[in-house]
Order: structure tokens, then C-alpha cells, then sequence
């Protein structure tokens, strides 16, 4: 066995946490801090591309995706601005990222639909006849 290697105690237990340590508890984007730069990247991309997908009528499942693709998009432009202030970075993990926001975006629509911004025939007539009345005036 390799000198570095640590030896395991057959007899050595886990620790339990106390039982006063309390439930754990899951954190979400309303917690965050909205003052930090990150966090109001990620929340002004989240609520754009909601936006661009019709507003609030998403299904949840294609909502936590969003929400993933605004949080890798705010790890990812992190990353690169590092790179260009000449820090180091893990340029793998950074390839990563993109890949997984690729495959993300896909599945929620790189490019959103088209929303119909067509007047109905009432608001159309109405309006054709605003501009008859403006220009006889």
C-alpha cells in the first residue's frame, strides 16, 4: 500500500448530525441577495427569456429549466470575463458549462415563438379610421 494512503478504521462509526441541528432547508432564487451583480444577471436572464416564452403561463418543469439556463449563463459569463482579465480558469470546465447550456436552451427554444402581434379586425378598423379622421382634420 502507497506510503500517502490513509488506513480506514474498521470500527469507526459515522457521525450522525445532533438532533438539534434542525431540518435542512432548500434555497431557491428568492433568496438570493438581489443586490449582487449574479444575482441580478441571472434574475433580469430568468425573467427575459419567461417573457419571451409567453409570460407566466410555462409549465414548471420548462420554468426550473429557465431558471437553470439564467444560472449557468451567470456562472459562464463569470468565467469568461475572468479568462479576459487574464486570470486563470478551468477552460474544460467552462466548455462544460456551455455544453449543458446548449442542451438546456434546446430544450426550451433557443429562439422563442413569434408572438402574434396582429390587431384583431375590430382594433384595425378603429384605428383606420382614427388616421381618416386625423388626416380630414
Amino acid at each position: 500500500m502507497p506510503e500517502d494512503t490513509a488506513t480506514i478504521e474498521l470500527c469507526s462509526q459515522a457521525n450522525a448530525p445532533s438532533k438539534g441541528a434542525g431540518k435542512a432547508r432548500l434555497v431557491t432564487l428568492g433568496d438570493l441577495d438581489k443586490r449582487t451583480a449574479a444575482a441580478k444577471q441571472a434574475l433580469e436572464f430568468r425573467d427575459l427569456l419567461i417573457s419571451e416564452r409567453g409570460g407566466d403561463d410555462i409549465g414548471a418543469l420548462r420554468l426550473a429549466i429557465i431558471e437553470d439556463v439564467a444560472c449557468v449563463s451567470a456562472i459562464i459569463r463569470d468565467a469568461q470575463v475572468r479568462w479576459l482579465k487574464g486570470e486563470q480558469i478551468s477552460l474544460s470546465e467552462l466548455a462544460t458549462l456551455l455544453n449543458t447550456r446548449r442542451r438546456d436552451a434546446e430544450l426550451i427554444g433557443i429562439d422563442p415563438e413569434p408572438r402574434d402581434i396582429t390587431p384583431d379586425i375590430t382594433t384595425f378598423m378603429a384605428n383606420k379610421a382614427a388616421e381618416k379622421a386625423s388626416k380630414a382634420a
